[in-house]
């Protein structure tokens, strides 16, 4: 594979001059596409026609890809009590050194495993069902205020699932997390079990 530098010359498609133009390589900042950040001084490829930015050589991937991890979006809901007493409980199962501050890895991890299976928005309403006959909710009893930031396509994934399973953000929730206790806690896992417990020692 070739390490492209400054001022190197290379070919791509331009769509705004809907050809394949020359291009040079130079450093910018890129934004992403969904408006969420940006990715600062990247190596890039540039149109010599338009100067719009118009490839990136693999090298830049690693430094894109974690420029937009770091873009956070915040995921708030307001949950009875036991549900996350259960995500505290998972936690803990997965790894008694662990903090809190896992729950958001770990709900991240099943709402994107989620997300990218077609048997989840009926497995999930399935949970939402299973979630409101064990845990019926009466009037005054206790509930607590989940907060995390997530990566940008976490939320998108959580978006795609209330609009797949026809759940708000907080049913949904509740169903990851029964999800969680059936897998986790009820019925581990010993692969899933694993690859959390690795999840959690690269994530402390």
């Amino acid at each position: 594979m070739k390490i492209f530098r400054e001022g190197d010359k290379g070919t791509a498609v331009c769509h705004d001059c809907a050809a394949l133009v020359k291009t040079t390589f130079l450093r910018r900042d890129v934004p992403f596409s969904d408006g969420s950040g940006s990715a600062r001084n990247i190596l890039v490829g540039v149109c010599d026609l338009c100067g719009r930015t118009v490839s990136h050589p693999a090298q830049s991937t690693p430094a894109i890809s974690k420029a937009r991890k770091q873009a956070l979006e915040s995921i708030e809901t307001n949950l009875p009590a036991v549900y996350v007493d259960i995500l505290d409980y998972a936690v803990h199962t997965i790894d008694n050194q662990a903090s809190t501050d896992f729950r958001r890895v770990l709900l991240s991890y099943f709402m994107h495993k989620a997300a990218q299976s077609d048997k989840a928005p009926q497995l999930l309403r399935a949970a939402f069902d299973k979630a409101v006959a064990r845990f019926p909710e009466t009037r005054g009893a206790p509930r607590r205020r989940l907060s995390m930031k997530v990566p940008v396509r976490v939320g998108e994934a959580l978006r795609r699932l209330e609009a797949s399973t026809a759940l708000n953000k907080t049913d949904l929730i509740k169903s990851v997390v029964l999800d969680i206790q059936d897998k986790v806690l009820d019925q581990p896992r010993p692969g899933l079990m694993e690859e959390l417990r690795a999840l959690s020692a690269i994530s402390a």
